[in-house]
């Protein structure tokens, strides 16, 4: 008897030093920094919204919905910051921070943006912890110290454009994913199709072949207007996906 209490102490025992060494993870909160105009969000489960103000804490699992006229900034984590601008919905999918012996080693967030624009910031100094995504119909894009913003439009079209540092964007599609570089943008169709263009010109040859080099399955558009180009401040038709 006292042999097998003994073992059972002793796994305890093992389980938590095993769980002390990999770091504990906590369900995080974000919090809003600023809001214009009148902003909801919709907690997990429930289904009456309540009006966002600056200080609030949004749980995870929350949604965050703004109208024709409105736009917040959240803190996703600390050194990422979110604008969610007008006639966007998202939902705060995952929000964490893991400690080991009181150091934060990682924190995540993952925003799933079903229409509208998000536009992302994420101070490079936190590199090494950072683990920042937003999730879109089309795929994720996922970075760790950069600016950057994507858009999900009414008729299922995700573009990206990076403005500092690099975004990888996993296309669900496809199964394929691409580093989209500073001074980038990158288009999927609704078909899926990816294509990659360079903010403000048409595709020259290097580009396309970079594209049929990484995405043999690609449709290369041959010019940035059989692509509507990214605008920041465009309004979606309905935020009702």
């Amino acid at each position: 008897m006292k042999k097998s209490f003994y073992s059972l102490l002793i796994a305890a025992l093992f389980s938590i030093s095993s769980l002390c060494a990999h770091g504990a993870e906590a369900t995080a909160q974000a919090i809003v920094l600023k809001v214009t105009g009148t902003v909801h969000a919709i907690s997990a489960g429930q289904t009456e919204s309540v009006i966002v103000k600056v200080g609030d804490k949004l749980p995870q699992g929350a949604t965050i919905v703004t109208d024709a006229n409105s736009e917040v900034d959240v803190q996703a984590f600390n050194g990422a910051v979110a604008t969610i601008k007008a006639g966007s919905t998202v939902n705060l999918e995952k929000l964490s921070v893991t400690t080991a012996d009181g150091v934060v080693t990682k924190q995540t967030a993952l925003l799933s943006l079903k229409v509208g624009v998000i536009l992302s910031e994420i101070d490079p100094a936190n590199h090494n912890i950072n683990d920042y995504s937003i999730r879109t119909p089309k795929g994720v894009a996922a970075a760790r110290g950069t600016s950057y913003g994507v858009q999900v439009k009414t008729d299922g079209t995700v573009q990206l454009f990076v403005t500092t540092s690099a975004v990888t964007f996993y296309n669900t599609t496809t199964g394929k994913s691409l580093t989209v570089p500073a001074g980038s943008a990158v288009a999927v169709l609704p078909n899926g199709n990816m294509v990659q263009i360079e903010i403000g010109r048409a595709l020259d040859d290097a580009d396309v072949k970079f594209i049929k080099g990484h995405f043999k399955d690609v449709t290369v558009v041959g010019d940035t207007t059989d692509i509507p180009s990214f605008d920041p401040n465009a309004q979606p038709q309905s935020n009702s996906q």
